[in-house]
């Protein structure tokens, strides 16, 4: 086993395992960030191992936008908003991937986060194919279209906000609208692997408060991408660690944090936390 280290995030945390349901996860409901419940749309092309999502019929076919754009939000022009209209990008099944792991930002930015309170806890995993060198081994698989989705009300909370996918007008020949439409573009493909797991351990005392081979939670985010996603609570202070193990998953790297990778068994994703006293207000996004 190797244990390679791209650079360990000290950040405040807090802890102990609430996790958050998703109503478009096959275990229970998806949400938005900081787990508001939504069906969201699977706006991100991904790669689904040994499960889905309710609502997620795999394809390769892009499914455009129904219904018609709205607007009058905050950021300008006509939007297909996510719980008003259906879209889905393409998703295919497999039995493993090779994979990039990414955290919240929240975990690797500014965020002041306090023993005693919750702060959102996400991890991604973004398919990878085969690189043009050894320089360069691992590129981000782009072979599949999505559609973006943005932050309509930028000065509200990501949990209260709406959030869609731009409409563009279509013409006839003569100028005359028509009808709308969504631009698809090539976006990173995301993994899911049913059979992930993770735990959360106090480095000083070795306990765990949150036991490994616990079952995190998948969803579908507000901006349509399959995240792992938990709300993490402490009352002390220290530093912990937590691991994710992706028994069908082969790590190429990680943006923050350290992963090992393993021939005989699943490979590893961790990044400890170091939690400051204090408690109320809030953590993370």
């Amino acid at each position: 086993m190797t244990r390679r280290t791209v650079f360990t995030v000290i950040v405040g945390a807090m802890l102990c395992a609430a996790l958050v349901t998703s109503s478009v996860f096959a275990k229970g409901p998806g949400g938005k960030p900081g787990g508001e419940t939504l069906a969201n749309n699977l706006s991100v092309p991904t790669i689904m191992i040994g499960g889905g999502f309710t609502g997620v019929t795999c394809g390769t076919a892009l499914v455009p936008p129904t219904g018609t754009p709205l607007t009058g939000y905050e950021l300008a022009g006509y939007y297909y908003v996510q719980g008003v209209s259906k879209w889905q990008a393409p998703c295919v099944t497999a039995t493993s991937a090779n994979a990039r792991a990414e955290w919240g930002d929240n975990l690797g930015g500014d965020a002041t986060l306090k023993a005693g309170s919750p702060i959102r806890v996400e991890l991604g995993l973004m398919n990878q194919v085969a690189g043009p060198d050894e320089i360069t081994p691992w590129v981000d698989d782009i072979s599949m279209q999505g559609y973006t989705v943005l932050k309509l009300e930028p000065s509200k909370l990501d949990r209260e906000s709406a959030y869609g996918t731009l409409a563009t007008a279509v013409l006839n020949p003569e100028g005359i609208q028509t009808g709308w439409t969504a631009t698809a573009e090539a976006l990173p493909a995301r993994v899911f692997d049913a059979g992930v797991t993770f735990s959360v351990q106090n480095l000083a005392t070795e306990a765990y408060v949150v036991e490994p081979g616990t079952n995190p939670t998948a969803e579908i985010n507000a901006t349509g991408k399959v995240v792992y996603g938990y709300n993490l609570r402490v009352t002390n202070a220290g530093r912990y660690e937590i691991t994710f193990v992706l028994p069908s998953v082969d790590i190429t790297g990680v943006d923050i944090g350290t992963y090992t990778t393993a021939s005989d068994g699943p490979d590893t994703v961790s990044l400890t936390i170091v939690v400051t006293g204090g408690g109320g207000g809030h953590g993370g996004k």
